[in-house]
């Protein structure tokens, strides 16, 4: 069964957002401080948005045992992770990984890509989805896992409408939708692994790469794009939703006994 947080859904909701703003103005504050000051403070204040995630719900686990993984979801999980692999390879990642340790700014690099797992992972697939969950179970919603992680994972996306103040137009919309797409990916991550740390090392490895470089830059394709994480969003939805099916079978299960 999912794991019941301490915190009122709205309360989880609401701090995401404050979090949000508060993180947007240090990295204003400090806009003209070195890089490797900016590395740390970020990864300090992810650091405090995962404890305050920690808090809200008790633990980083999300059901009380891990999800049964039956065939079919097994199947469907063995796609996301040949999906998640390829995404890697066809947009280089192993490359701007290498890349990093032969870069003088290794612990700026380093530190950035950290911080950004670490606060990311803890505000979308922490707080905000373990709010849409508990507004879900409140509203007894069917396909609660599955609906709570598109909704997370589009406001995932909306977030990133910040770096149109910085970025191409082009690349930061792409980088939106692309953020939608693995939003849900790293949902699965949460889910069946019943906890934060992998989504966080995933995300972390897909970050890691000099400054400089932007991990989804398609060049402006935006077929490339659309192909890729469009299919990326179907099958980490479908997985979910097979999640959710398991989920409602074992609450039929419980009423039965009862």
């Amino acid at each position: 069964m999912i794991k019941l947080n301490r915190w009122q859904w709205g309360r989880q909701l609401q701090w995401g957002i404050v979090l949000f703003v508060i993180f947007i103005f240090l990295n204003l504050f400090f806009f003209d401080t070195t890089a490797y000051f900016k590395s740390i403070s970020n990864l300090v204040f992810s650091l405090i948005t995962l404890i305050i995630f920690m808090i809200s719900t008790g633990s980083a686990k999300f059901t009380e045992k891990r999800f049964k993984l039956t065939k079919q979801i097994l199947i469907w999980v063995s796609i996301c992770l040949v999906v998640t692999v390829s995404e890697m390879l066809i947009y280089n990642i192993p490359n701007n990984i290498y890349t990093v340790f032969t870069h003088s700014q290794f612990w700026t690099n380093t530190f950035f890509a950290l911080s950004a797992a670490i606060f990311e992972e803890s505000l979308c697939r922490g707080l905000f989805f373990s709010a849409f969950v508990g507004l879900g179970i409140y509203r007894s919603s069917k396909f609660n896992i599955t609906k709570s992680a598109i909704y997370s994972s589009f406001l995932f996306g909306a977030l990133h409408s910040i770096n149109l103040l910085s970025g191409p137009v082009t690349i930061v919309l792409q980088q939106m939708f692309s953020a939608i797409a693995i939003g849900t990916l790293f949902v699965v991550i949460r889910v069946i692994t019943n906890g934060l740390f992998f989504p966080i090392l995933i995300h972390f490895i897909l970050d890691w790469g000099p400054l400089t470089t932007y991990s989804y830059d398609t060049g402006g394709s935006w077929v490339l794009t659309l192909t890729i994480f469009t299919i990326i969003f179907l099958v980490s939805t479908k997985t979910l939703s097979l999640v959710d099916q398991q989920l409602q079978h074992l609450q039929i299960e419980i009423e039965k006994v009862k």
